[in-house]
């Protein structure tokens, strides 16, 4: 596993000393750093649209839901959108070439679900050229599929998009792991700096909760834009919510009736389909879940016993430290840290997001009306 960040670089951390910056760090292996003048700075262009209000030209998203909540449909229909140039149900969408990794369902993706969705929408044949599909699994979190990967773009030439579906399919490590997620991330950083594209990613939420998706907070917190899927299986119904762009106005919602198409399904814009009530959490109350995340990952045990669930759980202290690092309290004060811990420890317990029993926490499984 290689970080990108630095070709060549090792990643191994050498101390330096004073005689370091005595001689010098310029070599002809390592120029210096380019760095921005203020007036660069105000030069930079705003942020681009490869299709408006969902996903920017050159960054990263992810799209993620419960299985069988049709994400994997409109992850092929924003692709499929951007492949032909065609407005995702109103939207202005900035063409160009599309892969598709299907991780799993290769042959259904390939032979259903993305000629449905030119058959439907009535693309000509003569158009359908600027889509392209991997039908295995890659690897991003090692050198050598990355760079397989930005080989193979360039030769064919410019891409707009690339949709790895799905998420669990894209690494040799696990999700779960702060090594495998940090590798990821810079393959992923590099895949859009040396070729332009942006990366939409599809994940499922996590066992017990499913407010994010299942991985480390290292992936969750480097996405660029993060969309939720809410599906209803048996209405055939799905909607999209955008929940964070980092550089943009973070609103917009669409609701879907699910139409059978052939062997396939193709998404239809329908205003009567809303996604369920969002849980409104704060900056600080997702902070705190993030902390949790971590202290089940470094503390997490499992318990015996009826009154256990069937997951880990964690001492409440060792995520209250975690709470700490992670700075849910603006004050250093001991009395106010421990205020505001509490403040929010009871809100995520009485949204049901939490429970709490014998000094222990863990994430519930989390009850959703539109899900399944």
């Amino acid at each position: 596993m290689t970080d990108f960040s630095r070709p060549g670089d090792t990643g191994n951390i050498v101390p330096f000393d004073r005689r370091d910056v005595a001689e010098g760090y310029r070599t002809k292996e390592r120029p210096p750093l380019k760095l921005l003048s203020y007036s660069e700075m105000e030069a930079m262009p705003e942020p681009e649209w490869l299709i408006e209000g969902v996903i920017q030209k050159q960054s990263t998203a992810l799209a993620f839901g419960k299985s069988n909540s049709f994400k994997s449909f409109i992850a092929a229909d924003l692709g499929c959108s951007v492949s032909v140039g065609q407005p995702w149900h109103g939207n202005a969408v900035a063409p160009g070439r599309v892969i598709f990794v299907a991780t799993e369902g290769a042959n259904g993706f390939g032979r259903l679900r993305i000629p449905t969705w030119f058959d439907y929408h009535d693309v000509p044949r003569d158009r359908r050229n600027n889509v392209f599909l991997y039908p295995k699994e890659i690897r991003l979190d090692v050198k050598d599929d990355v760079l397989a990967l930005v080989s193979t773009m360039k030769i064919l030439g410019p891409f707009a998009l690339v949709v790895l579906d799905i998420f669990g399919g894209t690494m040799a490590g696990s999700e779960v792991e702060d090594k495998t997620a940090r590798a990821w991330v810079h393959g992923i950083q590099f895949i859009l700096r040396e070729t332009g594209a942006s990366v939409l990613t599809v994940a499922h939420t996590g066992w017990q909760d499913d407010t994010r998706a299942r991985m480390h907070t290292h992936f969750w917190g480097s996405f660029d834009s993060r969309l939720r899927v809410e599906g209803n299986k048996a209405a055939m119904t799905a909607t999209l919510t955008v929940e964070r762009h980092k550089d943009a106005d973070s609103s917009g919602q669409w609701g879907f009736r699910m139409e059978r198409a052939g062997e396939s399904l193709v998404p239809i814009l329908d205003s009567d389909v809303k996604p369920s009530k969002s849980r409104n959490l704060s900056v600080k109350q997702n902070t705190a879940l993030d902390a949790l995340d971590d202290a089940l990952q470094a503390h997490g045990v499992r318990k015996q016993g009826t009154e256990w669930p069937p997951c880990n759980v964690v001492l409440m202290e060792h995520w209250r430290q975690a709470a700490y690092r992670h700075g849910i309290a603006d004050s250093e004060n001991a009395e106010a840290r421990k205020k505001a811990f509490q403040r929010i420890r009871e809100v995520l317990q009485d949204k049901g997001i939490i429970r709490i029993y014998c000094d222990h926490v863990w994430r519930c499984f989390a009850n959703s009306n539109n899900g399944n």
